[in-house]
């Protein structure tokens, strides 16, 4: 029988324990799909394990699932140096964006806003990449076609905003909205979300709750699992 590689689920990390065990009940839901399957969470940063911990003790073939919704330094630098040269290693393509994900997003915002005309910030945390605000951008336009299509206005508008690396990341934004949160778990960047939210920065009328654990985003995770150990049977890392 050949051995299945180890699902290396690799978080952010954060001193925040709520956020880690938010993390840790995301990864159990996907022990629950993937009966079986050797799964090992890990951390970039601020908890432990380590990814480089504990790749050093792990045995056989894995695939590093990054639990990261955009691509950025992290995904194309940081893990990559971590993975190195490891044999019989791939390294699978981050969470987002993904409807799955933007539906869960969805969620969170219906939970506790009204129905409304008014408009939507979505923030993420950011990155000096580019190509982060165009995955944050798609995420946007998902939003706002699901909430346009609602109603009660055809004319509403989901801004895009980062947490960080925006010079104004408030600028431009209409006083009376929704917060949508494009954030994995509790953590810097929601509290930062919260701190910022109300009077007199942003006025948002409602701030909705990270994405967290949940099962579409747990059947994301498995199929960027699929997709990676598939190059790696192929022969490809």
């Amino acid at each position: 029988m050949t051995e299945l590689p180890t699902l290396v689920a690799v978080a952010h990390g954060t001193a925040n324990p709520d956020g880690l065990a938010e993390i840790r009940r995301l990864i159990n839901i996907v022990r629950t799909k993937r009966p079986g399957l050797p799964i090992e969470l890990c951390w970039l940063e601020r908890a432990e394990p380590s990814l480089a911990d504990l790749l050093a003790g792990l045995e056989g073939p894995a695939v590093v699932v990054p639990l990261l919704l955009s691509t950025g330094y992290h995904v194309k630098v940081d893990i990559a140096a971590v993975v190195g040269d490891r044999p019989q290693t791939a390294i699978a393509a981050q969470l987002g964006p993904d409807e799955r994900i933007s539906k869960v997003v969805l969620d969170r915002l219906l939970a506790g806003r009204e129905a409304s005309d008014n408009d939507v910030v979505l923030f993420s945390a950011g990155s000096s990449d580019p190509e982060a605000f165009e995955q944050l951008t798609e995420v946007a336009g998902q939003l706002q076609a699901w909430l346009r299509a609602a109603g009660p206005s055809p004319r509403l508008t989901v801004h895009p905003r980062f947490l960080e690396f925006g010079e104004d990341w408030l600028g431009g934004l209409p006083e009376d909205c929704s917060a949508a949160n494009y954030l994995l778990a509790p953590g810097h960047f929601n509290d930062l979300l919260r701190k910022h939210g109300g009077y007199p920065e942003l006025c948002a009328t409602y701030i909705a709750e990270p994405i967290g654990a949940h099962p579409l985003v747990a059947a994301v995770i498995a199929d960027r699992y699929d997709e990676a150990a598939a190059r790696l049977a192929g022969g490809l890392s």
